[in-house]
């Protein structure tokens, strides 16, 4: 019989959270690309967990930009340090913070990353909202999820992914633009907002 869905994660190493994170390595390069990410940029990315994602977008922007890691886990931002310092990469910021409720003006960003994280929070449309207030009036967003309809042979269970209709209804709803949606593969979709003046 299947274990329950877990949506903290408790249950695995961060090891195997990383390895999870690494599955995903081909979704990447289009969140970059969609966000225009380039040497020298600020980005935001959510739900850094230990990281994998986090160290990819180091490498984008280069010693000269800052990729602000923020995860609720003292624990698994430990394990990115590990990482950091392992690799020599001085330019992650890591900050052990809600991220819906992570006071806005302390970050200087240019854009965000939220992606495979809304599935496993209590407060979606908070964590959209927060993300909202951290960016500049026109900035870019990426947001990406699994999709219902997948094969679910990765990923959360169906009746625990969220339908892309509603994560739209949540990003309009902090006052992003939807530019474009999207099927990456079978499992995961992705949107592309544009912050509201």
């Amino acid at each position: 019989m299947d274990e329950p869905f877990r949506k903290d994660l408790t249950h695995l190493t961060w090891d195997e959270v990383y390895a999870r994170q690494a599955k995903r390595a081909h979704l990447v390069g289009d969140w970059m690309d969609a966000l225009g990410l380039k040497a020298g940029d600020r980005v935001l990315e959510v739900g850094a967990g230990p990281g994998y994602v986090t160290l990819v977008l180091a490498v984008r922007v280069g010693p000269g930009g800052v990729v602000y890691a923020v995860d609720h886990s003292a624990e698994a931002l430990g394990y990115l340090e590990r990482l950091q310092n392992e690799r020599g990469i001085a330019h992650i910021r890591r900050i052990v913070a809600n991220a819906a409720t992570l006071e806005p003006g302390g970050l200087d960003v240019e854009s965000a990353l939220v992606t495979m994280v809304l599935h496993h929070t209590e407060d979606p449309a908070g964590i959209l909202d927060n993300v909202a207030r951290q960016l500049p009036a026109g900035a870019l967003a990426v947001v990406a999820e699994f999709h219902p309809e997948g094969p679910c042979e990765v990923g959360p269970p169906q009746a625990h992914r969220v339908k892309p209709e509603q994560v739209q209804t949540w990003c309009e709803g902090a006052g992003f633009v939807v530019r474009s949606y999207r099927r990456q593969t079978p499992e995961h979709y992705m949107f592309v907002l544009h912050r509201c003046p």
